[in-house]
Parts: structure tokens; C-alpha cells; sequence
């Protein structure tokens, strides 16, 4: 992915700096609200629809994560360094390459959030929050509104939180021997919530109505905190666009490894944990961040996505312990997740985004298809065994033809389920047989408009939506702004995307029935018994122009799959992680 996005900077680029709006920064709209730390002073702003709403941006809800605190779980923040928090404008994301520009940008102190609130004098009544983790494979991206401002969330009643989390080495490294304990990053959300518990019925939410959604690696944090019994008692409601915790790309393997091949890379000439802790607790910013494409083993540099530092299976005395067991073994546990609702799914092309580093070499493709294979698919790669296989799947999606240009729909296709849709289908499936108590709304997004910016930036003429595409019909794409006619399509696709988000918020439901603003209505995935025989039916909410619920999406190419895991794993649901 990382390699994907950088055709993105000339064009964003072209649209010069981001516009935020009607930011009126006059003393009379200015808004103090006060929380545990001391007070919060924010900006009044305008929605599309003309109504007011209130944003308080670079909150610090934890202790700066530097000097002795780095890799370690975050700490509580007892009081700010002023009575008064200046709160108009973001401040730093972490350490990290933008994924527009290319620029080095942030720093380690990055531990802020970002409150938006359609009303601060309620009467007494709070409104349902929604808290999002942003994505960006877990070494870039910020929860900042360039990309993430929630004016049309916003505008359907809900508040809105966004957040910063440490990313790549900074909030990924694990060295358990030294007490680098794992998970930083996902801690450091799990701290967000705490701090949005505590304080946001001061900005006229419900803490005891909260929503954590997220897109990719930011999906895939939010389902490891629905498996944790750490972090559910924070939210109520989830939903996971585009990610799970069960995808291949989001556990680390041998964490403990590339920790010391790290520390190496960066200086260190001794073998044992202390000496290497040592040089990892004092590297530079650039050293400890720069080196990490170094750690990754052959077969990762085959499979193209070098995401290295991410989420560890950690020890159950770990300081805030989030991720304790694999898995899909939570998620074959009977009704571990209780009853909190869950709306995942995935974009129908989301493939397109690595499109672009792939038309680079084709020709690496055309003659090696066996490193798509899935790791989990119980495969020893280069075998005879492997090479069959990647000819097999050759055949299924490319016929007679080869990898080329004019197949690019077919290789963005292969992509989008090795990637994404193989196993959201399966944990859909996991969930089915084993969550019965938590309801499940399903959904494939495929509408291709104006809006998906992602496929509009990227320059791919491939039809359908790509990864991350559904984002800019939930928040407005400041760093790219665009207008779209109030009866257009894309305005009709983004009302009904705000509208079911903000519904579910609301009431664990996306189409409840007395909303007659949705002429449709999504059924959750029918529940199945854990041990019964019958297939998985997939029941699910095509999103495009005309929203409809389907049975099975892309059936045929899904059905090739479970054809692969009941050969090579037994099944689906024994994915090799």
C-alpha cells in the first residue's frame, strides 16, 4: 500500500493547501469547554447544511510517549501546561512519511485527538459518539481533517472523535525481555477511549453510547479491540471497513526478531536484549523509523506490502494487555464478543490501490503468480506445490491471457481477495457460527463516482471502488476538496453512507424501520449453528446508487477460494495466521 499512494502527490499537490472552511477565529467564537485535564478552548464552525457545529483539535489525552516512555504503553495525562489549551488547530502526527507529499512530517509527541460537536447546550440530552481510528498499514496517516473532517456525520446528529496513534517501530516494537511489552499503538487508542469516556459528555456526547469505526489497519485495530475484553467496556457499537483482525497483512511475525534486527541495522554490535534495548530506547527519530524496510524477510518483500511493524500476540501481564490470544481462536469462542453489534465489509475493487506499483512489473507477475498465494493457505512457498497453484490461479482469473495492462481489472480483482475479501468472507462466516448474541450487517461498497478519491487520484482507470474509496463520502477530503451537485449521485451516496453510520451509532441498526429516508432495508447475516454442515450464506447490502441486499458477493471467485482452503487447510476457518 505504502508504495501505491505516491503517485498521489502531484495531484494533491496541485490543489494547493488544504481549505478548512469558515474557521471564524474572533474571540466571540471561540469556545472553552472543560475536562479532567484543565479546559479546552475550541472554534465555532459552520456545517454544509448552515448549522453550527464546535471542533477542538490536538487534544493531548495521554503523557508525550518520549524519552523513557518510548515503546511503552502510554501514561495518563493529570493536567495540561496551561489552564487554557489552545485547541483551534491539530497538532503533530506521528513520526512518519505523508502518504501524499512523501514528506518526513510529525514528531513522537503525537498523542492528540480531535473533538467535533454539532452541540454543546443539549438540555440534557447527549448525542451517540462515533470514534475513529484512521488507517495507513500501521506506518503512516493521522486522524487529522486533510482527510478525516466529519461535517456530514456531524450533520446527522452524532459526535465525532478522530485520533493520533504511534505507528511502524515507535508503536510496534516488541522486545518482552526488556520490557518493550507490544501494542503501543493499539494502546494508545485504547487510552483515547478511556479519556473520551471521561470527558465527552462535556461536548454534549454519551459515553455510554460510543461507536469506535475504522478503515484498514484502523479496521483491523477496532476488531482486535472487539475481541479484547479490555477495551469493549469503552464502546458499544463497531464497525470495520475494509480490515479485520484475521486478514494476513495484520499480525506481526517474529516480532521479537525484527526488534533485533532493527536494533542491529541501527548500530548495535552486541547480541544480547540489553545492549539492543538500549540502542533502540536512543536511536534517533529518523534511525528507528528509516531502518524498519530493512527487518523484512524475503517472502514479505515477495508479497508487497511492507508493513513489518504491527500488531503482536502479547503476554497477558502486559501493562494495558489488548491482544493476549490469536484471533480467530476469540472469535471461535461462543458469544465472546456478547452482544455489541458489528457492521463490517469491503470496497468491491479494493485491489486498485496496489495497481499502481504493480504496472511496474507486470512481467514479475505474468510469470510468478504463486507469490499471491496466500500465506494462509497451508502452502510451502516455492514447491512444485506452490508454482501448481499460482498457475491454477493464473487460469481462474486471467483465462488464456496474461498479466498485462489490458487485465489490470482482473489482477486489481486477485488483489482486492488476497488482500481483503477472502477473509473478511471467512471471519463473517467466524462470526455467524460462533457470535450469536452480537448481530452482523454486512456490506460490499461498490459505487464508482466522483467522490472516490482514492481511484480519482491514484489516475487507474479501473472501474469500481477502490480501497479507502468509501472514506470521502463519510468525511470531507480537505486536502482534495470537491463539490458535488445536492442532486447528484455522489450526494445521494454519501446522505445514505452518513445516514446508515450515524443510525447504527444510534441504535444498532443501520436501516431501522420508521427512517423513511432510506428506501431500503439491510438485513443482518443470518446466524448459523457452529457445527452444522450447510454452506455460509453470506447475506449483504451492495452500496452503490441504489443500495440492495445481495446473497454471496462475487460468489464464483469466493467459492474458487473455499475450493483452495478445503484442499490445502481443511477448511476456511483454518486459516494457517
Amino acid at each position: 500500500m505504502i508504495h501505491a499512494v505516491r503517485s498521489l502527490t502531484s495531484e494533491v499537490l496541485r490543489h494547493g493547501k488544504p481549505s478548512f472552511g469558515n474557521r471564524l477565529m474572533s474571540a466571540a467564537n471561540r469556545i472553552n469547554v472543560k475536562v479532567q485535564q484543565g479546559t479546552v478552548s475550541g472554534v465555532r464552525e459552520q456545517l454544509p447544511n448552515g448549522n453550527d457545529s464546535f471542533a477542538f483539535r490536538g487534544i493531548p489525552y495521554a503523557k508525550p510517549p518520549i524519552g523513557e516512555l518510548r515503546h511503552k504503553a502510554p501514561q495518563p495525562l493529570e493536567k495540561f501546561q496551561s489552564p487554557v489549551l489552545d485547541c483551534s488547530a491539530e497538532r503533530d502526527v506521528c513520526f512518519s512519511r505523508n502518504m501524499f507529499t512523501q514528506e518526513i512530517e510529525g514528531s513522537e509527541n503525537c498523542l492528540f485527538l480531535n473533538v467535533y460537536t454539532p452541540q454543546l447546550e443539549n438540555g440534557g440530552k447527549l448525542l451517540p459518539v462515533m470514534v475513529f481510528v484512521h488507517g495507513g498499514a500501521f506506518l503512516f496517516g493521522s486522524g487529522n481533517s486533510d482527510c478525516y473532517s466529519p461535517e456530514y456525520l456531524l450533520q446527522e446528529g452524532v459526535v465525532t472523535a478522530t485520533l493520533n496513534y504511534r505507528l511502524s517501530t515507535l508503536g510496534f516494537l516488541y522486545l518482552p525481555s526488556q520490557g518493550i511489552e507490544g501494542n503501543a499503538g493499539l494502546k494508545d487508542q485504547l487510552m483515547a477511549l478511556r479519556w473520551v469516556s471521561e470527558n465527552i459528555s462535556n461536548f454534549g456526547g454519551d459515553p455510554n453510547n460510543v461507536t469506535l469505526f475504522g478503515e484498514s489497519a484502523g479496521a483491523a485495530s477496532v476488531h482486535l479491540h472487539l475481541l479484547s475484553p479490555r477495551s469493549r467496556q469503552y464502546f458499544h457499537k463497531a464497525i470495520c471497513q475494509s480490515g479485520c483482525s484475521i486478514m494476513e497483512w495484520v499480525m506481526q511475525l517474529n516480532p521479537e526478531e525484527k526488534a533485533r534486527t532493527l536494533a542491529k541495522l541501527i548500530g548495535c554490535n552486541q547480541e544480547n536484549d540489553a545492549e539492543m534495548y538500549e540502542t533502540l530506547m536512543t536511536a534517533s527519530t529518523e534511525d528507528l523509523v528509516g531502518r524498519m524496510l530493512g527487518v523484512m524477510t524475503a517472502d514479505e518483500k515477495v508479497r508487497g506490502l511492507p508493513m513489518p511493524f504491527k500488531p503482536v500476540v502479547e503476554s497477558e501481564t502486559a501493562t494495558d494487555a489488548i491482544v493476549t490470544k490469536s484471533p480467530i481462536d476469540v472469535m471461535k469462542t461462543p458469544n465472546s464478543l456478547s452482544n455489541i453489534p458489528l457492521m463490517l465489509g469491503v470496497n468491491n475493487r479494493e485491489g486498485t490501490i496496489m495497481l499502481l506499483d504493480a504496472v511496474k512489473k507486470l512481467d514479475v507477475y505474468d510469470k510468478d503468480l504463486a507469490r499471491l498465494i496466500p500465506r494462509t493457505v497451508n502452502v510451502t512457498p516455492y514447491t512444485v506445490a506452490s508454482k501448481e497453484l499460482g498457475e491454477e490461479i493464473k487460469k481462474f482469473y486471467f483465462g488464456g491471457k496474461s498479466v498485462c495492462k489490458e487485465t489490470l481489472p482482473q489482477l486489481a480483482d486477485l488483489m482486492s481477495d488476497y488482500h481483503f475479501a477472502i477473509l473478511a468472507n471467512a471471519c463473517a462466516e467466524l462470526h455467524a457460527r460462533y457470535q450469536h448474541q452480537s448481530p452482523l450487517y454486512y456490506y460490499n461498497f461498490s459505487f464508482d463516482g466522483m467522490l472516490n478519491m482514492y481511484k480519482r487520484l491514484l489516475q487507474l482507470n479501473v472501474p469500481g471502488a477502490c480501497h479507502a474509496d468509501e472514506l470521502s463520502y463519510q468525511f470531507l477530503f480537505r486536502i482534495a476538496p470537491l463539490d458535488v451537485a445536492a442532486d447528484s449521485l455522489e450526494a445521494r451516496v454519501r446522505y445514505y453512507m452518513c445516514r446508515m453510520w450515524t443510525n447504527f451509532a444510534k441504535y444498532g441498526n443501520p436501516t431501522p424501520a420508521d427512517d423513511s429516508s432510506l428506501p431500503f432495508r439491510w438485513d443482518p447475516v443470518t446466524h448459523i449453528d457452529p457445527n452444522s454442515k450447510e454452506d455460509f450464506q453470506l447475506d449483504c447490502l451492495n452500496i452503490d446508487a441504489t443500495p440492495k441486499m445481495i446473497k454471496n458477493p462475487d460468489k464464483n471467485r469466493i467459492d474458487f477460494w473455499r475450493g483452495i482452503y478445503r484442499r490445502y487447510n481443511e477448511d476456511i476457518l483454518k486459516v494457517k495466521l
